[in-house]
């Protein structure tokens, strides 16, 4: 679990630092002020060593029709991940957590024709193999590759990946190991597919685990009996049996139960990791937010994952306070982004700081 994290020249922070975090962390603040990119800084630091990431953060936002011209002073499809479009500064995100200890990610558009014709020749060398990704469309305005630099540090050990655009299409090299550790990103644009789903409770059937998603869509819908995966029409669609003469496919028990299936089956493939959530209410409403933040403690604990989350939502705020103001099993931290004098801080609330303000009627979104 992360400890602490600290982020330089990524989206809309020049510099931002998390002296502390819980096993709950829950993000707020005014609109653009950085929630969604503090998620997307950790997303591409619990990856340590893969620059696609950077690609993947992009889609999230819907950012996914992307047109290279290659070119020295071509802009990049990574530009906009740097502060103010300033690629000349490297981003850094360095964390330190209890499974990999302390990392450091670097990255770095590399402009230079000479530095970019070396790593271009050693990539030749090896034989990296391009690939498809995404709606990515080159036009070829030179032999010159747009390449992004991924260094990280671990351990008093590190080295370098890179992203590769050039005429003959996307490539990533050399090819990475296993991140330190599972990480999820659950986005509040769309939802996730009934395939990755299928997938996600077929891991925990394998384990012997699935009925821990059970447990907890029960703090919901208490007539929720059993779960199961059935094939429709070629499409595996996770169904629930609440007593009647048939099972019901879980969309037609409505949005809420949707969105925390999905969150719980994050949580239950992410052990020992992470789970970033953007945007965690959307789609509940405000009756049962105490019952989800029950349901993402319960999982959490089960399965020793972090949560990150982002909210607007003050009943969402209260509802998370409410649940683990009452229990000791999960630490809970508020932190609030908030921008003074063109820089971007984070206030940070425990337990009895966020009780007070809640108290005194403080805005503390």
């Amino acid at each position: 679990m992360y400890q602490s994290f600290e982020v330089r020249n990524f989206r809309c922070f020049r510099e931002l630092k998390l002296d502390e975090l819980a096993q709950i962390n829950l993000v707020v603040g005014a609109n653009n002020v950085g929630k969604t990119a503090l998620l997307e800084a950790l997303f591409i630091h619990c990856g340590t060593y893969r620059p696609e990431l950077t690609f993947k953060v992009n889609a999230f936002r819907g950012v996914e029709q992307v047109k290279v011209e290659l070119g020295r002073w071509a802009e990049t499809p990574w530009d906009g991940l740097f502060h103010q479009f300033d690629v000349s500064q490297a981003i850094t995100l360095e964390g330190k957590d209890t499974v990999a200890g302390w990392r450091l990610v670097r990255l770095r558009v590399l402009r230079d024709v000479s530095e970019l014709a070396e790593i271009m020749a050693s990539l030749h060398t090896v034989g990296v193999t391009p690939v498809p990704y995404g709606h990515l469309r080159v036009s070829v305005a030179t032999e010159i590759a747009q390449v992004l630099e991924l260094e990280y540090t671990m351990d008093g050990r590190g080295g370098k990946f890179y992203a590769v655009i050039d005429p003959n299409g996307v490539r990533f090299a050399p090819i990475p190991p296993a991140p330190p550790f599972p990480a999820f990103f659950q986005t509040s644009r769309g939802r996730v597919s009934f395939r990755d789903e299928a997938e996600m409770f077929g891991n925990l059937q394998v384990r012997g685990e699935q009925d821990e998603v059970l447990k907890v869509l029960r703090l919901i819908e208490p007539r929720l009996r059993r779960l199961e995966m059935v094939v429709v029409a070629g499409e595996p669609i996770l169904h629930g049996d609440i007593g009647g003469n048939r099972m019901i496919p879980l969309p037609f028990l409505g949005e809420g139960m949707v969105r925390l299936a999905s969150l719980v089956l994050h949580i239950g493939n992410a052990p020992d990791g992470v789970v970033l959530v953007d945007e965690i209410e959307n789609g509940l409403h405000h009756t049962v937010l105490t019952s989800v933040w029950q349901a993402v403690g319960e999982a959490a604990r089960k399965f020793n994952t972090q949560i990150f989350a982002t909210t607007h939502s003050l009943e969402c705020v209260i509802a998370a306070h409410k649940v683990f103001s009452q229990t000791q099993s999960c630490e809970f931290l508020l932190h609030r982004l908030e921008r003074v004098n063109d820089e971007i801080r984070a206030i940070t609330y425990d337990r009895e700081t966020l009780k007070a303000a809640i108290e005194a009627d403080l805005e503390v979104r």
